[in-house]
């Protein structure tokens, strides 16, 4: 391969944008100090990292297998942490697999980013990854 080519190629990718490098989105809960089985129950603390920067409204819902348990759409957190009690869905009550899932939305609603944890309820212990 030609130099010429070579720059040619590193150029294209460079113009890709920083975002095609970047660690992907993360979300991090705990269930630890929640109770469960109350009809609005206030999210745990969920910590999100690697948010792109062009992001402005967050979605989070709160699902048992595929019944969702409810969510909401709201700025996102300059620290990237919704503090516990932010925001209300229906609560885990009966043990097993709840997840939360985040959605990073544009000022224009395009989805940016998405990212889940799966925690086992009541005790906080991590849900396997699916295939």
């Amino acid at each position: 391969m030609s130099f010429k080519a070579i720059v040619v190629a590193l150029a294209a990718l460079l113009t890709t944008g920083y975002s095609a490098f970047a660690d992907p989105m993360t979300l991090e809960f705990s269930w630890r100090g929640s109770k469960g089985c109350v009809t609005l129950f206030p999210n745990p603390e969920i910590r999100l990292r690697n948010i792109p920067r062009e992001g402005k409204f967050l979605s989070l819902t709160l699902m048992q297998g595929l019944r969702e348990m409810g969510g909401q759409e709201l700025p996102i957190p300059e620290d990237g942490v919704l503090p516990f009690g932010t925001i209300r869905t229906f609560g885990p009550c009966n043990p097993g697999v709840y997840t939360w899932t985040a959605l990073v939305k544009s000022a224009t609603g395009e989805i940016l980013s998405e990212a889940h944890q799966a925690r086992f309820y009541p005790t906080d212990d991590l849900a396997p990854e699916k295939p």
